[in-house]
């Protein structure tokens, strides 16, 4: 079975390898954490390897989202305008917002009755101008905005739909396998929600942001044989991801604390 590396060598290892093709990495935060940045990060290192990146942004308009991602060092635009990266502007096509820019891709008339064929309109469109060769990184930012803007139910549902057609897919189309990556605030949902995003996730790590600089980052869930959950220190120095292994005796003191 092929491994795809996130690009960096800690987090496969934590992950037991690497990435299974069409497996769903969920990254869990809270309101104060930056582990959402991890999701960007694995975006990035992917796409220097070939890969097309898609940013799926359902929360803000593109402008604040480059803002916000211009924190971690990754700039959106540059990346699209050297056709690298698409963005898929659900929040955009909710609220009217036309972009005169050729790798947004924004529609009208989306409601929670139309979204999923709607939504899949705009994937097959910018599938068929990158054609079959080069594989598709996603990132869903975030899936609470979306679960604001359908209801978190009508979310579930029609992940669930969103699921089964993937697999039809993936049992008639000849083309590599997407990897997706799924950023989501457990402070912004239920605990029903998010117990359902985890269920239908591969890969799961979760944030605990800190008083101090750095955060703890749990890898909660691999489908690897290699995969051990353990306990490891995040933080974000000048745009850069650091990760380190923490002991049992350093977690479980920060944890009394």
């Amino acid at each position: 079975m092929e491994l795809l590396s996130t690009g960096i060598e800690r987090l496969d290892s934590a992950i037991g390898g690497g990435f299974i093709e069409d497996s769903i990495f969920l990254v869990i935060y809270d309101t104060y954490s930056y582990g959402w940045a991890l999701g960007v990060k694995i975006l990035e290192n992917r796409i220097k390897e070939g890969d097309f990146g898609i940013i799926i942004n359902n929360s803000m308009p593109v402008t604040p989202l480059s803002m916000e991602l211009k924190g971690i060092d990754f700039d959106l635009y540059s990346y699209g305008e050297k056709g690298d990266l698409g963005i898929i502007e659900v929040f955009g096509s909710f609220y009217g917002i036309d972009y005169d820019i050729p790798y947004v891709y924004t529609t009208r008339g989306v409601d929670i009755s139309t979204y999923l064929p709607k939504f899949t309109e705009l994937y097959r469109k910018m599938l068929k101008k990158i054609g079959n060769d080069r594989r598709v990184t996603g990132v869903n930012v975030t899936l609470e905005g979306l679960a604001f803007l359908l209801g978190e139910k009508n979310m579930i549902k029609i992940l669930q739909r969103n699921l089964a057609e993937k697999e039809k897919a993936r049992l008639t189309e000849n083309r590599k396998r997407p990897l997706n990556i799924f950023l989501l605030n457990r402070d912004r949902v239920s605990k029903e929600f998010v117990s359902w995003i985890s269920l239908y996730s591969q890969y799961i790590v979760e944030f605990r942001s800190t008083l101090s600089a750095s955060e703890e980052m749990f890898v909660r869930k691999s489908p690897l044989p290699d995969f051990e959950p353990r306990r490891y220190e995040f933080r974000i120095k000048r745009g850069k991801i650091m990760i380190r292994q923490l002991s049992q005796e350093v977690s479980e003191g920060r944890k009394q604390i």
